[in-house]
């Protein structure tokens, strides 16, 4: 019996595919099945669950016996158990009767009814989940709009390369000759165009032109004159890292050129690609007559429920899981092993974690952060700190130093388009599980920042930004500050430590002669929380609080019994005391801890603060919501204070010590504090709206 190799035996594999090579893990399980490893060693190595390996092979030798019945030469059941006898066995039938099967040891692209289809490297679409309207949308602009080009783009891991093969095979009907090639590692423009001319013409690679121009010529001549199908997948491949416009790398600008015939020359052919990025000359779709259409890939939704065990897909958990993963293929593959190997398939224990960024979704991140330009990562940085929708005038806002209005919406364009980021209406956010990712990053940048004393990283970005809304604030506080602060504390070892580094970092910004940004202000952040006991009890300082005399004004409030508050004039006011204490189950440590603040109707506050300047003490009563659903009417003592910013200069604030508060109805039409964050966010829409009109 013939000797063999596992590569000879893969090489002859492909050749019995004919039109479609094995996919990366269906080659590791042959391979290591022809070393006769088991399942479970297969996937430990490659870090998949035993179950889903278990399932690849058997397709896979599945597959291997219809090929070898259909062929007529060997009709045996290939097993994982006899995979060398049966490969070595079909080798020697092809030596012994190699004129009859010469086509299949030397295989052709296929050819049938006079078309020829190469398939290359398209990956099995026999398991495929929804996108029916989008298969549906894409294959009518195919076969009845004639599009010349059409870009499939979306994020790493969200089926653009099984969609664009399930939408091949469904119109393949349509076309003479097909080709489907794989940019995943760079092939220059000429070798690509070689190799597709080579199959347009059925020439010989020898006899066709060499130069660009040539190729060129070459190939548009066969598109004019046979009704072709091109796919390129992962062109992302070509472009530049850090380039958010889509620019091609240097030496790749032959991809360009392909892309603009294919685009703007009359023909009935059509090029299919995939990418993250959109190439600089892929435009969007402006009409149903355009040659030119780009579909943008999102979550599966519903659908991707088919993904998991009946039992599983009906569990209103699935749907958080979806939720949370956007619909995302691949990362819902990733954690659902994960759920099933950790957590022997409870997903809501998964989900009490809150840890949702696990090894394979954090490489898939990896790679398209590593390929963000830095001001693109430094939006992504701002959308975590702000933790939900924000306008593009807030990020504009934000940023220092100051940039153009046209960058920002560059630049979140092009973030939307690789699908990292999300629009609603007027203003952007990131995905949950993106969100995490970059704040992750944040915080690791932020350490690093702070234990090798370059302040740099500090200046750029607010970690709590002081004019937040009350509830962002208390976000900021727990996902990214704390974090950070007990990092530091791990590090340095005690708080007197981390303290004493903090404030040497401090006084080594004040011999700096350029902006100093945001670190100030996060250096105090981090010596205010990392006061433990102080902490505990009063859990959130107001922002502007620095030097130790002002904490004397913040004793009193705590020594008080009295519930009260220390407040700037932005009206936040941390509770020492609540006076909701003893109208709740709550007890009083929990109400402590969610530093509930009052919302004051629109104009009071100002008149309180023309009162405090005529009196500087004074008893008052208002009404104020205490939340989003109780209003109250409180009297409360008031007492005008200075305390220091961080620049320490003084700053006018508030004490205020509650005497009694009632619950009472709200006057009619008068809108809640959401109402009102919802009303300046339309305003904020608009006012941007109007500023790129007239800009």
């Amino acid at each position: 019996m013939t000797t063999m190799t596992v590569d000879e035996a893969i090489a002859l594999v492909d050749q019995v595919l004919q039109n479609k090579s094995m996919t990366d893990i269906q080659e590791q399980v042959f391979r290591q099945s022809w070393h006769g490893k088991t399942y479970v060693e297969i996937a430990n190595s490659c870090g998949y669950d035993s179950s889903y390996i278990r399932d690849v092979g058997y397709r896979l030798w599945q597959t291997l016996s219809t090929k070898f019945e259909a062929i007529g030469l060997l009709n045996i059941r290939v097993q994982k158990n006899n995979l060398q006898v049966t490969m070595r066995t079909y080798a020697d039938l092809l030596k012994s009767q190699e004129p009859r099967f010469k086509g299949v040891h030397n295989p052709q692209p296929e050819t049938v009814l006079g078309k020829r289809h190469d398939w290359g490297n398209a990956i099995d679409t026999s398991i495929f989940y929804g996108r029916k309207e989008e298969l549906a949308s894409s294959a009518d602009w195919i076969i009845t709009d004639r599009c010349r080009l059409l870009g499939i783009f979306g994020m790493g891991g969200i089926g653009k390369t099984a969609f664009v093969t399930k939408l091949a095979e469904q119109v393949q009907g349509e076309f003479e000759l097909i080709i489907w090639r794989s940019l995943r590692h760079s092939p220059t423009p000429e070798a690509t165009l070689l190799d597709l001319a080579s199959f347009l013409t059925n020439q010989d690679i020898s006899s066709l032109p060499q130069d660009l121009h040539g190729l060129l010529v070459t190939i548009m001549a066969v598109l004019k004159k046979s009704r072709c199908l091109l796919v390129l997948d992962n062109v992302e491949s070509i472009l530049r890292s850090g380039d958010s416009t889509g620019r091609y790398r240097e030496g790749y600008e032959g991809y360009g050129e392909l892309f603009r015939q294919v685009s703007e020359v009359p023909h009935n052919s059509c090029l299919l690609l995939t990418s993250r990025e959109k190439p600089h000359n892929v435009m969007d779709s402006d009409g149903s007559d355009r040659p030119v259409r780009s579909l943008q890939l999102n979550g599966l939704g519903e659908s991707a429920r088919q993904m998991f065990q009946p039992d599983q897909a009906i569990a209103p958990e699935t749907g958080k899981l979806i939720e949370l993963y956007r619909g995302n293929p691949l990362a819902l593959t990733v954690v659902s092993r994960s759920i099933k190997s950790m957590f022997n398939g409870d997903i809501q224990e998964f989900l009490n974690q809150e840890v949702n960024v696990l090894g394979g979704i954090r490489d898939l991140l990896d790679e398209q952060y590593s390929r963000l330009s830095s001001f693109e990562q430094q939006v992504m940085y701002w959308l975590a700190i702000e933790r939900e929708s924000t306008t593009t005038d807030s990020l504009r806002q934000n940023i220092v130093p100051m940039v153009s209005r046209l960058q920002i919406l560059e630049t979140v364009t092009g973030l939307s388009w690789r699908s990292l980021i999300e629009k609603n209406h007027n203003s952007f956010t990131q995905q949950p599980v993106v969100m995490e990712y970059i704040t992750e990053r944040l915080i690791d940048g932020a350490y690093k920042a702070a234990i090798e004393r370059n302040p740099e990283f500090l200046m750029s970005y607010a970690l709590v930004q002081p004019r937040a809304e009350d509830y962002i604030r208390e976000a900021q506080i727990r996902h990214i500050l704390q974090p950070l602060t007990q990092r530091l504390l791990a590090y340095y070892g005690s708080a007197d430590t981390m303290q004493r580094e903090l404030h040497s970092l401090i006084e080594s910004l004040r011999d700096r002669q350029t902006a100093i940004g945001y670190a100030q202000g996060n250096i105090m952040n981090l010596l205010r929380s990392s006061q433990s006991d102080l902490t505990k009890q009063f859990c959130r300082f107001p922002e502007q609080v620095t030097e130790y005399s002002d904490l004397l004004l913040l004793e009193r409030l705590l020594e008080s019994d009295r519930a009260g508050g220390l407040a700037t004039w932005d009206h936040r006011i941390p509770w020492a005391n609540n006076p909701l204490a003893q109208q709740t189950s709550e007890t009083k440590t929990q109400l402590r801890s969610k530093n509930l603040y009052y919302q004051w109707p629109e104009g009071t506050l100002e008149q309180l603060k023309e009162e405090l300047q005529q009196q500087p003490k004074l008893r008052k009563k208002y009404q104020a919501w205490l939340n989003e659903t109780q209003f109250a009417e409180i009297d409360a003592d008031f007492e005008a204070v200075q305390i220091t910013d961080t620049f320490n200069k003084p700053v006018d604030a508030r004490l205020v010590f509650i005497n009694e508060v009632k619950i009472v109805e709200p006057p009619a039409d008068l809108p809640t504090p959401s109402d009102r964050r919802h009303a300046k966010k339309r305003r904020q829409g608009i006012a941007t709206s109007s500023s790129e009109k007239l800009g």
